[in-house]
């Protein structure tokens, strides 16, 4: 009869240091994106913590063969147009919300940070304005995110985006008025 071998425990292949990493990798960027998208610390935080809540209740995204970055951006930026569009319904708790930062914040130049906020809010208005798949176009882009990093995250051919890329730029020019 042949001796009975232990099996030796296999470790978990989607370990919690596999979101620990994660997270750490890539938080800057996606706190980041959401900051520059919603202009509001507390909210970017927010939201990216909801990306990253999202992830945890996806661990197949953690496995090799995942574009983790792609779908990661994707999640927040559609999380960040929402609450974008929350904010536009809600125009009298951006006001307040804008006076409180002021408050917050005195700038040193009250002159300079209202031409800031002036072409914050236009910019916003802008990209609000134009086709939702441009507008995550310009927005990943001037994010950082490379061109095979933008087709995968907004699931277009690789070859067409720095034609659509283009279109864009030349839509928000179009369309911008400072």
């Amino acid at each position: 009869m042949p001796a009975k071998t232990r099996a030796e425990p296999q470790a978990d292949p989607l370990a919690p240091s596999d979101y620990e990493t994660a997270f750490h990798t890539h938080w800057p960027r996606i706190h980041a994106l959401l900051f520059r998208l919603t202009s509001d610390p507390d909210q970017a935080e927010d939201l990216a913590l909801e990306v990253f809540l999202r992830l945890h209740r996806q661990p197949r995204l953690l496995e090799p063969g995942q574009n983790l970055p792609a779908w990661l951006h994707r999640v927040a930026a559609n999380l960040g147009y929402n609450a974008l569009r929350a904010a536009r319904r809600r125009q009298k708790y951006e006001t307040e919300a804008g006076q409180m930062n002021l408050q917050q914040n005195s700038p040193l130049d009250p002159a300079r940070e209202a031409e800031r906020q002036h072409i914050q809010r236009t910019v916003r208005h802008t990209l609000a304005a134009m086709k939702p798949r441009d507008a995550h176009l310009l927005l990943l882009r001037h994010s950082g995110l490379s061109y095979a990093e933008l087709a995968a995250a907004l699931h277009l051919n690789p070859a067409s985006i720095g034609k659509l890329l283009s279109r864009a730029e030349k839509e928000f020019e179009k369309r911008y008025t400072p």
